[in-house]
């Protein structure tokens, strides 16, 4: 198992399941976690980013194979537009995740619902019934057709499902509804969406409509404009003197200014600095 850090720094940034089971936290510092090296195998890698920009293009250029039209929502996700494409849609998606593994080596879940929201669930479902056995049926490991599932088993997952691993709901928003006996993707359901709109927000509603397989958040095929870029690095060791902080800053500057021309709505706008310190 391997804790990944950001290039040239001493913070991790890898995700994975294994590294969440070891209480490891997205961001925290290598010295936090140092001490795991030997009782757990943790190994520490310098980032690659360019090389995980070219393989994120390869990955979205296999998945755009599954339909029309293809949102890039992350590096490593995307939302597929599959209306009206003929045949079995689980077969096919069991196709191209088999492409993206042989071509790639990348292991990936797919999950198919008529909302993005569904959408997000059936993939988590995909990932959890093959990493925690029992969490969800085996048949839905790798590929979940959350559509080709009768109304028991859409009952099934969403009662299995807590509501904070609902896409758009999140801990804090988890633990606010935990609160007011929302615990699972079923009690929110099952929620009334004028009350939800009232009581919380209309982010919310769209939520619990679009786990109702009414869609609400559209497809975003054309990426939208950048607002802002950031250049985020961390010292690899401690610094101490102003010389190296202004000549780090210096280079981080020019590289965001960089980044800067060829986005018109970004280029000629001041830059700004924002420092973080952490103490071993």
């Amino acid at each position: 198992m391997a804790a990944v850090q950001r290039r040239g720094n001493s913070r991790q940034s890898a995700s994975h399941y294994k590294k969440g089971a070891l209480g490891i936290k997205m961001g925290a510092p290598w010295f936090q976690i140092r001490h795991m090296e030997a009782p757990h195998g943790l190994v520490g890698l310098s980032a690659n980013f360019p090389l995980y920009g070219d393989i994120s293009n390869r990955l979205m250029s296999l998945v755009a194979g599954l339909g029309h039209r293809t949102e890039v929502y992350s590096i490593d996700e995307a939302f597929v537009d599959v209306e009206g494409i003929p045949g079995d849609l689980t077969e096919r998606s069991f196709k191209i995740r088999a492409r993206i593994q042989c071509w790639l080596g990348l292991q990936c879940g797919v999950g198919i619902g008529s909302t993005k929201t569904l959408a997000k669930l059936a993939n988590h479902v995909s990932k959890d019934a093959e990493r925690k056995p029992g969490s969800y049926p085996a048949h839905l490991a790798q590929v979940c057709n959350y559509e080709a599932l009768s109304d028991q088993e859409k009952r099934e997952i969403l009662k299995s499902t807590l509501v904070g691993d609902i896409w758009g709901v999140g801990r804090r928003l988890g633990a606010q509804l935990a609160e007011v006996g929302v615990i699972t993707a079923l009690d929110l359901a099952q929620m009334d969406p004028v009350v939800v709109r009232r009581k919380w927000s209309v982010v919310l509603e769209r939520t619990v409509r679009e786990l109702n397989g009414q869609s609400c958040i559209a497809l975003e095929d054309i990426p939208t404009e950048k607002k802002q870029i950031a250049v985020t690095r961390s010292f690899g060791a401690p610094v101490t003197e102003i010389e190296g902080l202004l000549a780090a800053v210096s280079e981080f500057a020019a590289r965001g200014s960089f980044m800067c021309l060829p986005i018109p709505p970004l280029s000629g706008h001041p830059l700004s600095f924002h420092g973080r310190w952490w103490f071993p």
